[in-house]
């Protein structure tokens, strides 16, 4: 399934707050990573100029409904007429990306873009960072502040000045398309990363996943075929993302499954294994996935595989 990211742009925008991580992500995608990425502005001209006078047009007017909303920064410490200072000040971005995290995207902010994800009220009481220069402005927000490059907080993920938004944007890489991907474009780049140094991921304080057995059959349809049916079923819930049912692997048409090569990595579960699905003529590739070897803390998802319910003909509970 493809990973939307918009990265948003408006007059002011420091250039490599945003190009930064477009350079991974689209890098990354060019190498075979299901993700799709655009420059959006929030209404026309698609033309903006940034801080240091780059001139640059976005790919469309933004809409919602991007899988990750990228905030990037410029401006703020200066108080600058044009950049996310005055973006905060005239609040045309505020509700949009409030709405874009009450609907379950990722959001993510580079450099002073936390600052307008914390005037947004996205951020809550999750840790972030930001530049050096506005850590005293986000912890005047009530924003716990890390001291690291970038802080990864699941739903919530951010980075510090200027060129940590190519960490955050290897940091996605490596959330969405596993760790080998993001290494190889650290190496294209010749850019000197490692996966471990300078990140925060470990327990973000306000990040929750709880598990709770579903009641009654679940049943998942595809291709004419009962592709998976239990009545034991487990619903996953994650902070910002929408709950997930995991289906034991005894009660699924593993006959109709095969392996992909695609693997993502999530910082609570683990790496991620994915499922495509043949019946007769039809064919999906990457319908499903499940982290075999999870993480200790989610181990109630250890021999359970789910579904993208979007690419499923159906999908029900009965308590028959």
């Amino acid at each position: 399934m493809t990973t939307a990211i918009d990265i948003i742009l408006f007059d002011g925008v420091d250039e490599l707050d945003a190009v930064g991580p477009l350079e991974v992500l689209r890098g990354a995608a060019a190498q075979g990573a299901d993700l799709s990425v655009r420059l959006v502005t929030r209404a026309e001209p698609l033309d903006v100029t940034g801080n240091h006078g780059l001139r640059m047009q976005a790919d469309a007017v933004y809409v919602p409904g991007a899988d990750i909303l990228l905030v990037p920064g410029g401006g703020w410490i200066a108080r600058a007429g044009a950049g996310a200072w005055a973006e905060a000040e005239r609040g045309d971005w505020l509700p949009l990306l409030r709405a874009a995290a009450d609907a379950g995207a990722v959001m993510a902010g580079v450099c002073t873009g936390v600052m307008l994800l914390a005037r947004a009220g996205v951020i809550g009481d999750r840790p972030a960072t930001t530049h050096q220069d506005a850590k005293a402005d986000l912890e005047a927000a009530g924003v716990k502040v890390i001291d690291q490059r970038v802080v990864d907080a699941g739903g919530l993920v951010t980075a510090g000045g200027v060129t940590s938004g190519i960490d955050l944007g290897l940091r996605l890489v490596e959330r969405l398309a596993g760790r080998e991907a993001a290494v190889a474009q650290a190496r294209r780049l010749e850019y000197p990363w490692s996966p471990e140094a300078g990140a925060e991921r470990a327990g973000p304080h306000g990040h929750t996943i709880t598990t709770e057995p579903v009641s009654g059959l679940v049943t998942a349809r595809w291709g004419g075929e009962i592709v998976a049916e239990s009545r034991n079923a487990l619903l996953l819930r994650e902070t910002g993302l929408p709950p997930v049912t995991y289906f034991p692997m005894d009660d699924v048409r593993m006959d109709l499954m095969h392996r992909t090569d695609h693997r993502s990595t999530c910082p609570f579960k683990g790496e991620a294994s994915y499922w495509g699905i043949e019946v007769d003529w039809r064919r999906a590739e990457n319908i499903a996935w499940a982290y075999e070897e999870p993480l200790p803390d989610r181990v109630d998802i250890k021999g359970r595989i789910a579904f993208y319910l979007d690419k499923l003909d159906a999908f029900y509970v009965s308590e028959t």
